[in-house]
């Protein structure tokens, strides 16, 4: 028997709006309802969304202080003055860099970039970001993908060194903004920019746009320069999707563009990622999450994202492809200790009873690679719907990752437990703290009392919503089509997701994979019609599914499953129960 342990909500539609869209734009009823779910209540911006055009993205210099930067940035292209590109070592922030650093050899210039080091400099602006100014003798520092929260040393790097500090970022800001030459951040208070939720590297990318408007003195910018920003949106939508950035607005754009940039990329960097990983021209945004995204972020967490940045800029193909394998390497190492402390962290969860009664997780520990903390903890809030804290602790200090569940702004968390942390920062789903480790305890039950007070009856299991009821017979070409227009699927732009109620296997289901862990088979219903169906992670169910005459509802995800130029349908299971 198939149980489910979720409750099952359809989301409402307004039938009204639906039957509008369908019937302007022509479309299957089931994506014009896909279309209103998403918010969009007439038929132009129905179409607007479909269109995915550039020509639709909001102007750069709407950006809070982007005329400034672009100016200053402009002013030292054409000087030559020396310009240092200070990162983040995520994929954002390298990706941003990686843009920033091409950008100003188009203008024939070199820039320096450098990125912290994640356990000897920590996030952001701090000492080893003067020390850099100092080292490279830069005039100009520009952040990306970091900065806002600065703790005063954008004023302190202009006041030492004479260096002009641009800050461009996306990231909250907190009580006090920094003091430098300008601050571009689409979410900075008292600013009606439309579109905050930028990535890092999509506001590097709109500084170079805007620079390259003050290089030639008119708002369009040359055919080498167009070429350029077309080009670098590759690197737009790798950062975009691996910093989970929502894909709506601008960065839906940015993301559809740059998908088909990164499928033709001429960087040499790129293209040894993509032929070491095997990838072919079914390239999507699912496809930089789980396989390109991880083997760049595995530089930062276990090394240096530096090495992001020399495979990125490179020319040599055969220097990038041994990149790319010492990256894969890092990543592989990254994977084998994520899994060990996982691992042991779920054990002592499930053997300690103690455990079930809190509504949230924090552990601490010695020698816990602080490139891992953030996956660790990430793993353990999906599996017990708990905030989950993992804390690497180093002598007398500790560093740790936050990720967010039920509902709970880790940011507010952050801010309610400032009493015992040297720092922290970031996103209402994932965050980081300093703090001392004498201050664990009394951080762990400060966190526990916070979010309590938000879940006063404990985490709750959250339930699964679905977009609609249909038919298999009803999953035909012309319908898959029409999903596929409202790709890239993300944050913000979820992958529908559709009930099949009394669906049945049309020949017994197979396992595959190593170890016989997935399942797939024909299905079918009371309807008729036939679709390919695929369970990832399924083989505790093969035994239900195996019943003979077996009848179940299904939550299942429609997916073009693109291979070689070759488009599969399928269904792929999210949960289902026997009726």
């Amino acid at each position: 028997m198939l149980a489910s342990r979720h409750s099952w909500q359809l989301r409402p539609a307004a039938s009204d709006r639906v039957a509008e869209i369908e019937h302007d734009l022509g479309l299957h009823p089931l994506t014009a309802r896909l279309l209103v779910i998403r918010g969009l209540c007439s038929p132009q911006e129905a179409q607007r969304f479909l269109d995915r055009r550039l020509q639709d993205l909001h102007d750069p210099s709407g950006l809070p202080d982007m005329d400034v930067a672009a100016q200053r940035f402009a002013k030292a292209i054409a000087h030559r003055h020396k310009i240092l590109i200070h990162g983040d070592f995520d994929v954002d922030g390298s990706t941003a860099t990686a843009l920033l650093l091409q950008f100003c050899r188009l203008c024939a210039h070199d820039a320096v970039a450098w990125i912290p080091d994640r356990i000897d400099d920590g996030y952001g602006l701090g000492e080893g970001s003067l020390q850099a100014v100092r080292e490279h003798q830069a005039e100009l520092l520009i952040t990306v993908d970091c900065g806002t929260q600065d703790n005063g040393w954008a004023a302190r790097i202009e006041a030492e060194t004479g260096c002009a500090v641009i800050i461009t970022d996306h990231h909250l800001p907190g009580s006090q903004l920094p003091h430098c030459v300008a601050l571009v951040n689409p979410n900075l208070p008292g600013h009606d920019y439309p579109d905050r939720y930028l990535a890092g590297v999509g506001v590097a990318w709109k500084l170079a746009w805007a620079t390259a408007r003050e290089l030639c003195g008119s708002r369009q910018v040359p055919e080498r320069h167009r070429a350029f920003l077309l080009d670098a949106l590759a690197l737009v939508a790798l950062g975009t999707v691996a910093d989970c950035a929502p894909l709506d607005g601008d960065n839906r754009i940015l993301v559809h563009h740059g998908l088909q940039a990164l499928r033709r990329t001429p960087n040499p960097g790129l293209r040894a990622l993509i032929a070491v990983l095997k990838l072919d021209d079914g390239i999507d945004a699912e496809t930089i999450s789980w396989r390109l995204a991880p083997v760049l972020n595995a530089a930062g967490r276990l090394g240096s994202a530096m090495d992001n940045i020399a495979l990125l800029t490179t020319g040599d193909p055969a220097e990038a492809e041994g990149l790319v394998r010492f990256l894969v390497g890092r990543n592989e190492e990254r994977r084998r200790l994520t899994e060990i402390l996982t691992d042991d962290l779920i054990h002592e969860i499930e053997s300690n009873p103690a455990y079930a009664a809190r509504s949230s997780l924090v552990f601490a520990g010695d020698g816990w690679h602080p490139g891992i903390v953030g996956i660790v903890a990430n793993r353990l809030a999906e599996r017990f719907t708990k905030p989950s804290a993992v804390i690497s602790l180093d002598g007398d200090v500790g560093k740790g990752s936050l990720r967010s569940a039920a509902g709970v702004h880790l940011g507010e968390a952050i801010d309610a437990c400032q009493a015992h942390l040297c720092g922290g920062g970031g996103h209402a789903k994932a965050a980081g703290i300093s703090l001392r480790a004498d201050q664990v305890a009394a951080f762990a039950e400060a966190f526990e009392a916070h979010v309590r007070s938000l879940c006063p009856g404990g985490p709750v299991s959250p339930g699964i919503a679905y977009d609609a009821v249909i038919r298999v017979a009803d999953l035909d070409a012309g319908l898959f089509a029409d999903i596929a227009r409202l790709e890239p699927f993300g944050i913000g732009n979820p992958s529908p997701v559709v009930r099949v109620d009394g669906a049945r296997f049309i020949t017994r289901p197979e396992l595959f994979g190593r170890g016989g862990d997935h399942l797939r088979g024909a299905l079918s219903d009371a309807h008729g019609g036939m679709c390919q169906f695929l369970a990832w992670r399924a083989k505790r169910h093969y035994e239900a599914f195996s019943q003979p005459r077996g009848s179940f509802d299904l939550l299942v995800r429609p997916e073009i499953n693109r291979w070689r130029g070759n488009d599969q349908y399928r269904l792929v299971y999210i949960d289902g129960k026997t009726p």
